[in-house]
C-alpha cells in the first residue's frame, strides 16, 4: 500500500515529445503490420521515422554453392524494391531507410542510440504456440532492454487496423511496483493528448486488500488538477492479472495497452520471465498494440 500512496507524486507532462521513431523490420508480412502505426505516429508528432533493417546472409549451407550468386542477386533486388516501396509509402513524413548488414540486436541497439529515438515500433512473429514463439525473440529481448518505450504489434492485431492514429480507449494495468508505475505518466499523457478514456486496472487476486482502498489508490495515480476528457475508470479485480487485462481490453475495445516492465542491461542476455510472466502472453494475444515502458 505504501507504493500505491507514493504514486501520488508522479509527474505527468502535458504532451509526449516524440522526435525520432525507429521502425524495425525484417521486410516480412508480419513486420508489415507495425508499419501503419509507426507511420501514423511519425506523422502525428512531426517526428522523423527511421526504418531499420539488418541485412542477413542471403546464402545457406543447405543450398549448393552454384546457387549462391543467384540467391545473392535476388536478395539485392528484393531489398531495393522494398526500399523503393517504403520511400513511396512514407513520402508524407520525414524518414530515412537504414539497411545495413549485421546482427539484428546489435544493429537495432546501435541505431536506437544513434538516432536518440523516443520510441521503437516493431511487430512479433507468432504462428503456433504464440507465447513460446515470443520467448527469446527479437521483440522479447528488445522491449526488455531498450530504454525508450516500445510499441509492439502482436500477431492478433488486425492486418489493416481500423484506426492507427486515434486512441479512444487506453488500458493501463499496474501492480504498484516501481516497474509498473514507470508507465503511468505515459498512460495519462496519452489520454490527455488523444482525449481518450483512461482505464486503470489493478488485480489483487486472493489477497486481503480492500477493493475500495485499491480503487482509490488507482484514482490517486492521476495527479490532482490533471485535465482528462472524462473521469478515468478504475477497475479492481480479484482475478489473475494477465487474464483480466486481456478480457478488459477485449470487452471494452481498447486501442492500446500500456505496461511497465523490468528491463535488462544487455539485449543478448536471456531474460528471466519470473517477474513478468504474463507480459509475453499479453503481447501475443492482445488485439491491439502494447506499449511497454522499461523501468
Amino acid at each position: 500500500m505504501g507504493d500505491a500512496m507514493n504514486a501520488q507524486t508522479l509527474e505527468v507532462q502535458t504532451l509526449l515529445h516524440v522526435k525520432n521513431v525507429v521502425y524495425a523490420t525484417d521486410l516480412s508480412f508480419a513486420a508489415e503490420r507495425a508499419l501503419p502505426f509507426a507511420h501514423e505516429i511519425a506523422r502525428r508528432y512531426g517526428a522523423t521515422l527511421h526504418v531499420v533493417h539488418a541485412i542477413q546472409p542471403d546464402v545457406s549451407a543447405f543450398v549448393p554453392p552454384l546457387e549462391w550468386p543467384r540467391m545473392i542477386e535476388e536478395g539485392n533486388i528484393f531489398r531495393q524494391e522494398s526500399m523503393t516501396e517504403l520511400d513511396l509509402r512514407l513520402g508524407d513524413v520525414r524518414h530515412e531507410l537504414i539497411f545495413r548488414p549485421g546482427n539484428v540486436l546489435k544493429v537495432l541497439s546501435e541505431e536506437l542510440a544513434k538516432t536518440s529515438s523516443d520510441l521503437l515500433v516493431m511487430s512479433t512473429h507468432g504462428r503456433t504456440g504464440l507465447r513460446k514463439a515470443l520467448v527469446g525473440s527479437i521483440a522479447e529481448k528488445m522491449f526488455r532492454h531498450t530504454t525508450c518505450p516500445v510499441l509492439t504489434v502482436g500477431p492478433r492485431v488486425a492486418a489493416e487496423p481500423r484506426n492507427t492514429g486515434e486512441l479512444n480507449r487506453i488500458l493501463y494495468a499496474t501492480d504498484f511496483s516501481a516497474e509498473s508505475l514507470a508507465a503511468a505518466p505515459f498512460a495519462i499523457s496519452l489520454a490527455q493528448e488523444h482525449r481518450a478514456r483512461l482505464i486503470l486496472l489493478h488485480c489483487i487476486g486472493d489477497s486481503g486488500a480492500s477493493v475500495e482502498d485499491m480503487r482509490q489508490a488507482l484514482a490517486d495515480l492521476v495527479p490532482c488538477g490533471t485535465e482528462l476528457f472524462e473521469e478515468p475508470e478504475c477497475i479492481v479485480a480479484r482475478s489473475t492479472a494477465t487474464n483480466k487485462i486481456l478480457s478488459v481490453a477485449e470487452e471494452q475495445g481498447v486501442d492500446l495497452i500500456i505496461l511497465g516492465i523490468h528491463g535488462t542491461k544487455e539485449p543478448q542476455t536471456e531474460t528471466s520471465l519470473s517477474r513478468h510472466p504474463g507480459v509475453l502472453r499479453i503481447v501475443a494475444e492482445a488485439k491491439c498494440p502494447v506499449l511497454t515502458v522499461r523501468a
